[in-house]
């Protein structure tokens, strides 16, 4: 009898499917910040070693970021194939992005193609990669300075959103810290001796703003005041806020950079503070692999029978991943519903049934893309020359 890699795929999947199911449901409702992600990442880890996994724990000096590595039987000197899960969640909503969703494809996906190499005989290794922190700090980016994804053919990951896509050309993103120090005086008695670190902040939030009309329509702007004082009768001695910029570009990064900063010591000279900037991450724009992602769009095409969406905005540190190495960050529509990220609304549909079902198909359909990498020589050379052009 013979059996496709496809029907491989999906036995493989789908015999996982209630497991997984469980496992996305315990990383939901427990949701932790990045970082945080202890249970999280203890659940993972549990399931892939009772799974009869090998796990390393404590990667690139994260605490919760795990690699998880399989080796064919018929031998290591095949593809070396990445799969990345991530499951931290947001401030205040949960996980409004999703990772619960996002931490079970990779599982998902580290699975099938296993299962492929066994079932088939392919040699080659197969990484699963727990990445922390994809909220906050770039998980993936700290892993990537540490030489973990060193020797990767391909990597790949799945994400919910509206619509599905598999040429998702994300957003560069730059976060930072700036800090005003003046001095502390009494508001009422002597606001002269003040130095009003609090008003240098007003100052720099509300002259972004206006920096937001010379901006070019797909680049943006946005911070919060996370420290203006600390009573109103104080003349504020600090003042903290946290900005991030983006652009589609890393070229134009710098530029925005730049004009940013200016923004910011202006503020400081208005008022006579003195501030520092801490450049805390960059988020590089996510460049899909052509080939990968024309396939994967083909196979989500022929069930949704929709187009692939196309999209701006977002940013994501496996973008910095993709300038490096082959990848696919493969996009699937949360639960058809037309809710955005980073919203309580997308919170709860991450938690449902058709947001699971979606996920299991798109597991399957990024697994049978890898699969045509692994049989395919003539795929996998135009997937390379993509690469290199």
């Amino acid at each position: 009898m013979i059996i496709s890699v496809d029907n491989i795929i999906a036995s493989a999947i789908d015999e996982a499917s209630s497991d997984l199911r469980k496992l996305s449901l315990a990383i939901h409702d427990n949701p932790e910040l990045a970082l945080e992600e202890k249970a999280a990442c203890q659940t993972l880890v549990d399931y892939l070693e009772t799974s009869g996994f090998e796990v390393q724990r404590n990667i690139a000096g994260l605490s919760t970021a795990f690699v998880s590595t399989y080796v064919s039987s018929a031998g290591a000197h095949g593809l070396n194939i990445g799969f990345c899960s991530e499951y931290d969640a947001l401030p205040g909503i949960g996980h409004g992005c999703g990772h619960n969703l996002i931490a079970i494809s990779g599982v998902a996906l580290f699975l099938a193609t296993t299962r492929v190499m066994d079932k088939c005989r392919i040699p080659g290794t197969v990484k699963l990669y727990g990445t922390p922190a994809e909220e906050a700090i770039g998980g993936k980016i700290t892993m990537l300075d540490h030489g973990v994804f060193d020797g990767t053919d391909l990597l790949m990951m799945l994400h919910p959103t509206a619509g599905y896509s598999g040429a998702w050309h994300s957003q560069c993103c730059l976060s930072m810290k700036i800090e005003y120090f003046g001095k502390a005086s009494h508001a009422a008695m002597a606001p002269w001796d003040g130095i009003n670190a609090g008003t240098a902040a007003n100052i720099a939030m509300l002259s972004m703003g206006a920096l937001r009309e010379q901006l070019k329509p797909d680049w943006r702007t946005h911070g919060i005041i996370t420290n203006g004082g600390q009573a109103a009768n104080v003349i504020p001695e600090y003042s903290c806020i946290e900005y991030t910029i983006r652009t589609s570009w890393a070229s134009e990064l710098d530029i925005l950079r730049e004009r940013t900063l200016r923004v910011f010591e202006a503020a400081a000279l208005a008022t006579g503070c003195t501030h520092k900037v801490t450049e805390e991450f960059a988020y590089l724009d996510n460049q899909d692999n052509p080939v990968l992602g024309q396939l994967y769009e083909e196979i989500m095409e022929g069930e949704y029978h929709l187009p692939p969406e196309r999209g701006v905005g977002g940013s994501t540190d496996f973008g910095n991943l993709s300038q490096k190495f082959i990848s696919l960050h493969g996009m699937f529509d949360l639960a058809g519903t037309r809710v955005a990220n980073h919203t309580v609304e997308f919170t709860k549909e991450a938690r449902s049934v058709e947001a699971h079902r979606r996920m299991i198909f798109a597991a399957k359909t990024a697994a049978r893309v890898v699969a045509r990498c692994l049989v395919d020589e003539g795929f996998w050379k135009q997937v390379k020359r993509a690469h290199e052009e």
